[in-house]
């Protein structure tokens, strides 16, 4: 074969590549933007039914992220064992994330309780970005807690050297999830047998929950970073299509959780 001939393959077949790409991005961008159309329109529907306001923008928002996430930042950083303190120094400068832009937010109410579900641009050392949060309001302010699925070898490891987390005595809760609770008697008023019931068979997708202060967040689909480019996803929060069954997840956890423990 001459330098020629293959000269003018590699080079037709970059040229067929690159334009498989263009048309690829294309498609995609207008499928996204289809995609967005339709949520929004969604929501201009079912939005006003339900009594939910929507904001573009509004950055007054971000007090709430601040105070959620600034309430228990101290905790989650304090959540230490002797080893810890003895072997991982603690950062003297940590500061908390701080969120100074919110947008697409939708507040109201849902099964009779407040929620927020907004995106916040939040500046933290060198991880700046958005991120996507649903919250539940609760009563009160209550003490941090993080339930979240763990590697159940990992678990016993800890256990084993004095690193554990909270055991609530069902085997297989604590075997497939991880407690970090800056009160451990509200801990186990929280996690009863009908709520770690829910949380090993129920058949959504989460890998936990978080109860920040006066809100309830759970670690599903929406729990992740949105591309700052881009200002919709997959998980577009404000197709109620999605958002409702965000929600629900939250109060049905909220159901299960005896009302004496938030009031």
């Amino acid at each position: 074969m001459s330098v020629a001939l293959i000269l003018t393959s590699t080079i037709g077949g970059t040229l067929v590549f690159a334009g498989l790409m263009v048309w690829f991005f294309i498609w995609n961008s207008r499928s996204g933007k289809r995609a967005e159309a339709r949520a929004l329109a969604r929501l201009r529907e079912e939005g006003p039914r339900r009594g939910w306001r929507f904001d573009v923008r509004n950055d007054a928002f971000c007090d709430y992220y601040n105070e959620a996430v600034n309430a228990p930042s101290d905790y989650w950083r304090s959540d230490r064992t002797i080893v810890d303190a003895a072997l991982i120094p603690r950062d003297p400068f940590y500061r908390p994330p701080r969120a100074i832009k919110a947008r697409n937010v939708i507040t109201g109410m849902h099964r009779g309780r407040p929620f927020l579900a907004a995106e916040f641009y939040r500046r933290h050392r060198a991880d700046n970005g958005w991120t996507r949060e649903i919250w539940v309001r609760l009563p009160r302010n209550c003490p941090p807690l993080r339930v979240r699925v763990g590697v159940p070898l990992a678990s016993r490891i800890n256990q084993s050297i004095g690193r554990g987390d909270l055991q609530t005595g069902d085997r297989e809760f604590d075997d497939r999830f991880e407690v970090a609770a800056a009160d451990e008697r509200f801990a186990r008023a929280v996690l009863t047998p009908p709520v770690t019931h829910f949380l090993k068979t129920d058949p959504r997708k989460f890998k936990g929950f978080l109860i920040n202060g006066p809100n309830l967040d759970f670690l599903d689909p929406f729990y992740r970073n949105s591309d700052p480019a881009k200002p919709t996803s997959s998980f577009d929060h404000r197709d109620p299509d999605l958002l409702i069954p965000a929600l629900d997840l939250r109060c049905d956890l909220l159901d299960l959780i005896p009302r004496s423990v938030l009031a």
